[in-house]
């Protein structure tokens, strides 16, 4: 008897082709950058990530059209540079999706820190604003007047570092020690359009990106195209180090178990 919760070996062998080939194509999304201060970012790198030479975090608001793993979904995140064995790239802080398929899917792969938001990204004229949603507050804006439009290029590879774990069943450190994951990023900017406008990372209890300080503001922009991922295990790092980083992707969960109920994290994003 084939159920459809067993898979056949052809079946598998095609999700596998998934897994190792991602595609998230059409997506539309403001994003900027700005330093903050070099002490706040070495406190929240999990080691062995180090600093990279400029203290510099990124934040995004997108919401990705076309993709051969995924209905259109709405995605956040809030990365600070980094660096691992001399290799350059983004550690995300959070990654707010807009449905539980996408959550999922990254959270599974590549241990994204994912959780369900509200993402919108509107558009009237030359305004631009993204922002972030959850539980009835808008803790993540982007917003700006476009001023300059560029032509569309090849992006070059970039790189973002994840810690793929899970806690061990008895609630006490992991079942075996988290994995150091790098996920290469490539693709195809359509257009750039360089905005003049403001990033505001508010107070959330449970998302307290407020704690990152923007100390200066390098650049806000929006953006159409279409990137590809690909993951790899870069090596073990010992639970026992990686602890007090453990909890950075959920919600406070003495907090949560105290709120009053009614106010939603369930995610929407706008087409």
């Amino acid at each position: 008897m084939q159920l459809r919760y067993v898979k056949t070996l052809e079946e598998v062998r095609r999700l596998q082709k998934l897994y190792a080939t991602p595609e998230f194509e059409s997506f539309r999304g403001i994003a900027a950058s700005f330093r903050t201060d070099p002490d706040v970012i070495a406190a929240i790198l999990p080691p062995p990530l180090e600093p990279a030479d400029e203290p510099v975090a990124s934040v995004s608001v997108s919401h990705i059209g076309v993709s051969n793993t995924l209905q259109p979904f709405g995605a956040g995140g809030l990365n600070v540079r980094c660096q691992y064995e001399g290799i350059v790239g983004d550690y995300p802080i959070t990654m707010p999706m807009s449905t539980d398929s996408a959550v999922i899917f990254g959270r599974e792969l590549y241990g994204e820190p994912k959780k369900v938001a509200n993402i919108h990204v509107r558009r009237d004229g030359d305004e631009i604003t993204g922002t972030i949603e959850r539980y009835g507050q808008v803790y993540i804006e982007v917003r700006g007047r476009v001023v300059e439009r560029l032509e569309g290029r090849e992006s070059p590879e970039s790189s973002r570092f994840y810690f793929k774990f899970m806690p061990a069943p008895d609630g006490r450190g992991f079942d075996n020690d988290p994995v150091l994951v790098r996920v290469r990023h490539t693709g195809r900017t359509r257009f750039i359009e360089q905005l003049e406008g403001e990033v505001l990372l508010r107070e959330s209890p449970h998302d307290p990106v407020a704690d990152i300080p923007i100390r200066e503001l390098l650049g806000v922009s929006y953006s159409e195209g279409d990137t590809y991922t690909h993951g790899e295990i870069l090596t073990r790092v010992p639970g026992e180090s990686f602890l007090p980083y453990m909890f950075g992707k959920v919600d406070d969960l003495e907090l949560l178990a105290t709120q009053a109920p009614g106010n939603s994290s369930a995610g929407t994003s706008s087409p």
